[in-house]
C-alpha cells in the first residue's frame, strides 16, 4: 500500500468503465421490456458467468473458480497472504428479473480491485471478487456461499427444487459437481464485504445515500396443508361445509394482523396457494399454502413460529378441518461485524455520502459468510423501492457512489494489514 494518504484519499474508481459494464452484463439474458432471466447454470447465467471470466482477463488479475460454482477474481498482495478480504455478490438472477440486484455488487468489487490494479497498488492482503451460484434459489438459496461455509450436505441436494437430472445438466454445464460443491469449504476468509440496492424505498424516503445493514432477517418457511370435505357447491348448506379454503384463508387474514400488530418489523407471507379438486362447483376438499416469514432476531422468530402453528390449528378447528404442516430448514438471521460496518461508515464519512444503518429483509449470501469471518454489507437506494421486476433500477449516480464506497472500505478494511 502507497503511504502517500492524498493519492489514497482522491482515488476514484472509473465510472464510464463501471457503467459501460452493468449495461454490457444486462444485455445477456436481457428480456423484452428491460429485465434480465439467468436463472442460476441455465445457459444465460453460463453465458453471463464467461463474460465475466473474459474481463477478469482483460483486467490483468488472476482468475479461480472454486468447486462450488463460486468465480473470483483475484488482486494479489506480495506476498499472497494465508487470508484472505472478499468482497461481491450474484451475477444469477430470478425469473424476469433486474439488471442491478446482485450484478451490481459483482462489478463494483471487481471495478475496485481494477481500479487498484490501475493505480499500481499492491494491496498488504489479497483481495477477492466473488460471483456466487445460485443466490437467488433457482436451485437452493444461496447455494454457493452454503457450499464455501460448509452449509452444504449431500441430503440437500435432494431437496432441490430440480429434478436430478436437471440438477446434474446444470453442474455439468459449469464444469462441477455435488462432490465438487461439497468440497468447496473455505478456511482462509479474512473479512467480507458485500454491497447490494436495497431493494425498498427507505433510503429513497428518508434522502439518505447509504444503507449500512446491521442484521439481515432470519427465514423460515412452512409447508401447510387443510384436508375438509368436497362437496356440492349448491346442494351442500354453507354451514354444514369443510370448505379447506375457509379454514387457509382465515389463517392467512389473520397471520397478517397478528405479525403486524405483534412483530414489527418482522413480516409473514403466504405466496403459494392452491386447491382440490380445484372446480368451480365443489367445495374443496384440500387446500396447500406455502408460508413464509421474517425477523431479525432468532428468539422472536421462535415465539412468531410457535403463534403461527396455534394459530394454524385454531382455523383448522374452526372450520372442523384437519391441518398438517412441514417446516424446511431455516435459514438463521445474522448480526453484521462491527468492524466492517466501521470501514463502511469510515468510507461513507470521506466520500461526504450520508448514511444510517438498518436491517435487511431479504436474504443474501452475506449472512452465510458471516458464520466464517467478519462480514457486513451494505445498501445503494432502488427507485421506487422496485426489484425483482424489470423495471429495477438504482440511479448511475448512486451506483458510481456505490463503488466508490466499495474502493475505500477494501483499503480501509487492509490498513493496518501491512
Amino acid at each position: 500500500m502507497p503511504t502517500d494518504t492524498g493519492q489514497i484519499t482522491m482515488l476514484r474508481i472509473n465510472e464510464d468503465r463501471l457503467l459501460t459494464d452493468l449495461r454490457e452484463l444486462a444485455q445477456i439474458g436481457a428480456t423484452a421490456d428491460g429485465g434480465v432471466d439467468r436463472q442460476a447454470l441455465t445457459a444465460n447465467d453460463i453465458a453471463a458467468r464467461e463474460w465475466y471470466r473474459r474481463k477478469i482477463a482483460a483486467a490483468g488479475l488472476d482468475y479461480a473458480m472454486d468447486g462450488a460454482g463460486n468465480q473470483s477474481a483475484i488482486l494479489l498482495s506480495d506476498p499472497p497472504s494465508a487470508k484472505r478480504i472478499l468482497a461481491g455478490s450474484h451475477l444469477d438472477s430470478v425469473p424476469n428479473g433486474g439488471r442491478y440486484d446482485g450484478s451490481l455488487g459483482v462489478l463494483v468489487a471487481f471495478e475496485a480491485l481494477r481500479t487498484l490494479k490501475d493505480a499500481g497498488i499492491t494491496p498488504p492482503v489479497t483481495l477477492e471478487a466473488v460471483n456466487f451460484t445460485d443466490e437467488e434459489s433457482a436451485i437452493m438459496g444461496l447455494m454457493g456461499s452454503k457450499a464455501v461455509v460448509g452449509q452444504l450436505t449431500m441430503a440437500d441436494f435432494e431437496r432441490s427444487r430440480v429434478d436430478v437430472d436437471e440438477l446434474i445438466r446444470r453442474f455439468s454445464a459449469a464444469g462441477i459437481s455435488r462432490e465438487s460443491m461439497l468440497a468447496a469449504t473455505r478456511d482462509d476468509v479474512l473479512a467480507w464485504v458485500e454491497l447490494h440496492i436495497e431493494q425498498g424505498t427507505r433510503l429513497e424516503d428518508s434522502d439518505v445515500d447509504i444503507g449500512v445493514v446491521d442484521a439481515i432477517v432470519g427465514i423460515r418457511s412452512i409447508h401447510v396443508t387443510f384436508r375438509g370435505e368436497a362437496a356440492h357447491a349448491g346442494a351442500k348448506p354453507m354451514a354444514l361445509r369443510r370448505d379447506a379454503l375457509w379454514g387457509a384463508a382465515t389463517f392467512a387474514l389473520r397471520a397478517r394482523e397478528h405479525v403486524m400488530r405483534h412483530y414489527s418489523p418482522g413480516v409473514c407471507n403466504v405466496g403459494k396457494i392452491s386447491a382440490k379438486p380445484g372446480a368451480f362447483n365443489i367445495v374443496p376438499a384440500e387446500v396447500y399454502c406455502a408460508l413464509e416469514f421474517r425477523h431479525g432476531s432468532e428468539p422472536e422468530m421462535d415465539q412468531m413460529q410457535a403463534d403461527l402453528i396455534g394459530m394454524l390449528e385454531a382455523c383448522a378447528a374452526e372450520f372442523r378441518l384437519s391441518v398438517t404442516y412441514d417446516a424446511t430448514p431455516p435459514v438463521i438471521s445474522a448480526s453484521m461485524s462491527e468492524t466492517v460496518m466501521d470501514a463502511i461508515e469510515r468510507a461513507a464519512d470521506k466520500l461526504e455520502l450520508s448514511h444510517r444503518r438498518m436491517l435487511s429483509f431479504a436474504g443474501h449470501d452475506t449472512q452465510n459468510v458471516a458464520t466464517i469471518a467478519p462480514a457486513a454489507m451494505y445498501f445503494v437506494p432502488s427507485v421506487k423501492g422496485i426489484s425483482h421486476n424489470p423495471k429495477e433500477l438504482t440511479s448511475d449516480a448512486d451506483c458510481v457512489n456505490g463503488a466508490n464506497l466499495m474502493l475505500h472500505t477494501l483499503l480501509g478494511l487492509c490498513e493496518g494489514q501491512s
